[in-house]
């Protein structure tokens, strides 16, 4: 089931529920949907019918800023073309007010389906931009996944304020023990360092990890739309591929502690399914070069489409293909000092696909706009040639 394009007369905003300042209950959610066209607004009510859901509607920007006002939400679903003040210009008016402009935002269109609209829709805020009519169960795993993370937020918050009253709890003691015993104040005041200490460690900590987590948490959600947009049947098979080899760089990155990656490291973990050809068909040569963590990300998940289209129709296709993988640090060199290279040979006849899929994106935009630098890919008759440059400070692991 598809939500159609409808037409119809402008509503004001209303609600499914009682009207109240916040969700009543803790696992209980609001969710703003803004769209001028009312029979938009009863299909996104029924499509995201849950218990765990309030949905508010509303007709236009208008009713959407002063639903803000009122209340909390979880997530924002916008419709882009509204008359007077348009998804875009709304969504900038939510992140600029403090209390709003952490609130993820889903854009649903069916006319600006450009790339210069998409890119101008993550540009004001949107966590995701979808083209009507769109497929319900996808809208409603995106809405599930930001309605989860809300609500972790809520219970950090809720803990945070449990510890803040513990901490300020335990200094009133320690200050009545001081009082009672002035031997014991150079202890009590050790003690109380410790524990600013710990709460500062764990304030770090839980940044990072929520940082780490929405990095990785927006690829995946980019993987999974390009991946469902060009693969049709094959969607489950191409993805959790695709996320498998996002999986290989984070066990990598764990086990070094997220500080850096060898290229050779990093390149062996995804051909390791290949086995013996690494050795036989596969030559990998390099100097020894620690890649930064996005770094790592993006070159791995190129090696990954790289070494899949080489099985399908490239070197490893047939039994006497072969790859040769290098690549070489020039400290000398400002704008090109790294460079990677991947080149096929012994396979069938090359040519140049009549259309660009989701493997050349990652092999060649994804990959440029991540990490900036520039990309090649030659169709070579002989075989296929891809070859990344880009300045080192964009690559590889500051030393510390």
């Amino acid at each position: 089931m598809s939500v159609p394009e409808l037409s119809g007369d402008r509503q004001s905003v209303s609600q499914v529920g009682a009207p109240r300042p916040v969700a009543a209950a803790l696992d209980v959610v609001n969710i703003l949907i803004v769209d001028d066209e009312p029979k938009n607004l009863t299909v996104l009510e029924t499509v995201l019918t849950d218990p765990r859901y309030r949905l508010v509607k509303g007709g236009s920007a208008q009713d959407a800023l002063l639903a803000l006002l009122r209340e909390e939400f979880a997530v924002l679903i916008l419709d882009v073309q509204m008359p007077g003040v348009t998804g875009f210009e709304l969504a900038q008016m939510i992140k600029e007010r403090k209390k709003t402009a952490e609130i993820p935002i889903i854009f649903l269109t069916a006319f600006y389906n450009e790339d210069e609209h998409v890119i101008e829709g993550y540009d004001n805020g949107a966590v995701d931009y979808l083209l009507k009519p769109i497929n319900p169960s996808i809208l409603r795993s995106k809405v599930s996944v930001l309605v989860e993370l809300h609500l972790k937020q809520r219970q950090l918050e809720s803990a945070n304020r449990a510890l803040s009253a513990e901490v300020a709890e335990r200094r009133f003691i320690q200050a009545q023990l001081s009082e009672l015993n002035d031997t014991l104040e150079q202890r009590v005041a050790e003690r109380t360092e410790a524990i600013m200490q710990a709460e500062r460690l764990n304030r770090l900590l839980m940044n990072e990890v929520n940082h780490r987590s929405k990095n990785l948490l927006s690829v995946v959600l980019a993987v999974a739309q390009q991946t469902a947009y060009s693969s049709g049947p094959d969607f489950v098979r191409n993805f959790s591929n695709r996320v498998q080899a996002l999986a290989v760089n984070q066990d990598l990155l764990v086990e070094n502690q997220w500080r850096s990656i060898g290229v050779l490291e990093l390149v062996r973990g995804q051909l390791a399914h290949f086995g013996d050809l690494v050795q036989s068909r596969i030559a990998v040569e390099g100097p020894s070069l620690q890649l930064s963590p996005s770094a790592a990300q993006s070159i791995g998940m190129a090696v990954h489409e790289l070494s899949t289209n080489a099985v399908k129709y490239g070197a490893l296709s047939t039994d006497h293909g072969a790859i040769e993988i290098t690549w070489a640090a020039d400290y000398e060199k400002t704008d090109q000092g790294f460079h990677i290279r991947w080149e096929e040979r012994g396979g069938p006849e090359v040519k140049a696909p009549a259309h660009r899929g989701f493997g050349t994106t990652v092999v060649t935009r994804m990959i440029e706009m991540g990490l900036g630098g520039r990309t090649t890919l030659d169709y070579a008759a002989s075989g296929l040639i891809w070859s990344y440059v880009s300045p080192l400070r964009r690559v590889l692991e500051e030393e510390r």
